[in-house]
C-alpha cells in the first residue's frame, strides 16, 4: 500500500479523509520518528490506524496540534510541558495559559539575570583579590604628631577623618607647629567585628598629623611621638572601601608566608583622596603595618601584646 497517498478508510467517522503518515510528515515538518515519540507520549495521536497494516492517518484538525509541537520544540520546552499548550490551545485557553507561562519565565529570567550579575561580581572580586597590591618592607624614622582620639561608625569615616584633619592643621597652626606630612590613622581597636565588619562597625582610632617645629606643653598628650621601625607597606588604589578588605587579606597572607608578627598598631594613610583628585580611581591608601624580624621554626610561640587578637597568626 502506498502510504503517502490519502486514503478514505470506513474507521474514520462519516466520510472524513485522512492523510497518511507520509504525507502528515511533509506538510508538518515532523518525522515519522517523531510523530510515534509524540502519539507514544499522548500528545499527537492519529485519528485512525489501520489493525491490518498498521498504518497511520491523522485528520486535518491535527495539523494545529502538530504545528504547536513544532514551535514548542524549537523553544525547548520539555515534551512533559507540552500537554499544557496543547490542551489549552484545544480548549481556547491558550490566551490565559501563555500569559501564565509568561509570567514565570519572566520570573525565571529575572532569577537568572540575578545569578548572571552575582557570577560577574564574583569574577570582579577575584580580579581584585589577585590585584591587591604587593607587600614590601620599609624601614620608617620616628614621626612627631599631633593627634585627636576618638570612636567613630565606619559608614561616618571617610568623610569626617578630612574634617578632622582640616582641624588638626588649624589647630597646629595656632600653636605654631607645620604640618610635614599626610596624616596617619592608628586603629586601636578593630573591635570584637574586625576591620571587615558593616557599615556599623565602630572603629576607635587616632589621627596624627606629622608635624615639625615647638609648641612648648601646651598640647600637653596630644603632641606624641609615632614609633619608627620595620614595617609591611602595600599601597591600593581606588576607593577605600572597594578595596580595603582585598589590600588586608594579602598583608594577612604575607604576614603568615613571611614568619613575621606584629609588633603594634595598624596605620594605615590617605596618600591622595578627594583633596588631590575628582576620580575615585586616583585614590592611593597606604598600609602600615609594624612586623618582628622573622620568627625562628623551633622558637617559642609568644602572642603579640595587640588588642586586636584576631590579626595574631
Amino acid at each position: 500500500m502506498d502510504t503517502d497517498r490519502p486514503q478514505d478508510t470506513g474507521a474514520a467517522s462519516g466520510a472524513q479523509r485522512l492523510m497518511p503518515i507520509g504525507i502528515f510528515s511533509r506538510m508538518t515538518g515532523l518525522s515519522h520518528r517523531a510523530l510515534r515519540l509524540y502519539a507514544d507520549r499522548g500528545l499527537l495521536s492519529p485519528a485512525h490506524v489501520d489493525e491490518t497494516t498498521g498504518y497511520r492517518y491523522y485528520d486535518v484538525h491535527s495539523i494545529r496540534a502538530a504545528e504547536m509541537i513544532r514551535l514548542l520544540r524549537r523553544l525547548g520546552v520539555p515534551l512533559g510541558e507540552m500537554r499544557l499548550y496543547i490542551d489549552a490551545a484545544a480548549t481556547d485557553r491558550l490566551e490565559e495559559t501563555l500569559a501564565q507561562q509568561k509570567q514565570r519565565l519572566e520570573q525565571e529570567q529575572a532569577r537568572l539575570d540575578a545569578a548572571l550579575r552575582l557570577l560577574s561580581r564574583i569574577d570582579e572580586l577575584d580580579g581584585m583579590f589577585r590585584a591587591a597590591p604587593a607587600v614590601e618592607l620599609i624601614d620608617l624614622p620616628p614621626e612627631r604628631c599631633l593627634r585627636w582620639t576618638g570612636t567613630m561608625a565606619r559608614s561616618e569615616f571617610h568623610e569626617s577623618y578630612i574634617e578632622l584633619a582640616a582641624t588638626l592643621v588649624e589647630r597646629a597652626g595656632h600653636v605654631g607647629l607645620t604640618p610635614s606630612g599626610r596624616e596617619v590613622v592608628v586603629l586601636r581597636d578593630p573591635t570584637d567585628k574586625g576591620l571587615a565588619g558593616g557599615d556599623e562597625t565602630v572603629l576607635d582610632y587616632e589621627l596624627c598629623l606629622p608635624v615639625s617645629g615647638e609648641a612648648g606643653d601646651a598640647l600637653g598628650g596630644d603632641l606624641v611621638e609615632l614609633a619608627g621601625g620595620r614595617f609591611a607597606r602595600s599601597v591600593f588604589t581606588g576607593l577605600y572601601e572597594d578595596g580595603y578588605r582585598f589590600a588586608y587579606a594579602r598583608q594577612l597572607e604575607w604576614l603568615a608566608d613571611s614568619g613575621r608578627k606584629l609588633r603594634g598598631l595598624l596605620r594605615m594613610r590617605f596618600v591622595q583622596d578627594e583633596r588631590d583628585t575628582a576620580d575615585p580611581a586616583d585614590f592611593a591608601t597606604e598600609l602600615l603595618w609594624p612586623v618582628t624580624e622573622p620568627v625562628a621554626a623551633d622558637a617559642e610561640e609568644r602572642p603579640p601584646d595587640l588588642t586586636h587578637g584576631w590579626l595574631r597568626p
